[in-house]
């Protein structure tokens, strides 16, 4: 094993494993559930304003390639094992390998999804344990309406690793799309269960506990968790609102505690 890497090699490698993270990331917030609800509107605009904050995280310079990755660790919590497993992944991945997949993820970016989809394409050729291409794949898929397509890519990218949370969570987000809540709901607790603190699994829970499970308790449970998480988020704040007052309503006992679930 090589101990000292030189200074643009390891940037670069850091580098992917930054955009590696928030391209993946940025899937898990870009679909908001179907429904009759009068605020499904508003749950697609909050999921918007999220993907949007994780795209300019790409954009960071070489110089601080080393702090973001460390707030990131920080920030996430420890128990992240795909977070934590990912610098040795990259690790032996060649240089060459590293640099198209920063180009797919730069062409994901422009949406020209053609070019980011041949690049993944080579990316998966020369290795294929990389399941953050299969989920970019999926990504591009579900942009272009290949929702099969997509449930298939996101297949692969469990089998290459069965410990990506991302891919649990976009193939929930499409299960819950296909009107399979059961499969959903263990979807995103799967992306749970390796990610405790998963904010948009989180979210994503809740709304589906709440408008397709009828499972009011444990949405509140998950909505709290969520909002541990992201406690300035005001719209999410009124759906916890929502649901206690649908709690009340059904005449079950509103729970005293405000410890999150997850």
């Amino acid at each position: 094993m090589r101990f000292i890497k030189s200074l643009s090699t390891s940037t670069m490698r850091q580098s992917a494993f930054i955009a590696l993270f928030c391209v993946t990331f940025l899937a898990s917030c870009s679909t908001a559930p179907k429904s009759n609800d009068a605020n499904t509107p508003s749950r697609a605009a909050s999921s918007d304003a999220a993907e949007q904050h994780i795209v300019d995280m790409v954009n960071i310079t070489n110089k601080d390639a080393n702090t973001t990755l460390t707030a990131i660790a920080d920030k996430q919590d420890q128990r992240n094992e795909y977070l934590e497993q990912a610098s040795l992944r990259l690790a032996e991945v060649p240089e060459a390998v590293l640099a198209q997949y920063q180009q797919a993820i730069n062409a994901m970016k422009n949406q020209q999804w053609q070019n980011a989809n041949g690049l993944f394409d080579n990316v998966i050729a020369a290795q294929p344990q990389l399941s953050g291409a299969y989920v970019n794949k999926a990504i591009i898929a579900i942009n272009q309406q290949a929702f099969e397509q997509a449930d298939t890519l996101l297949e692969q990218a469990i089998k290459a690793n069965s410990s990506n949370p991302y891919a649990h969570q976009i193939k929930a987000n499409l299960a819950r799309q296909q009107g399979q809540y059961a499969q959903a709901e263990q979807g995103y607790l799967t992306a749970l269960a390796l990610w405790p603190q998963y904010p948009q699994a989180q979210i994503n829970l809740a709304i589906l506990l709440e408008l397709y499970r009828g499972k009011l308790l444990q949405a509140r449970q998950f909505y709290l968790a969520y909002l541990a998480n992201q406690p300035d988020d005001e719209q999410a704040k009124r759906w916890l609102a929502g649901v206690e007052i649908k709690i009340k309503r059904a005449g079950l006992t509103l729970p005293d505690n405000t410890n999150g679930a997850g």
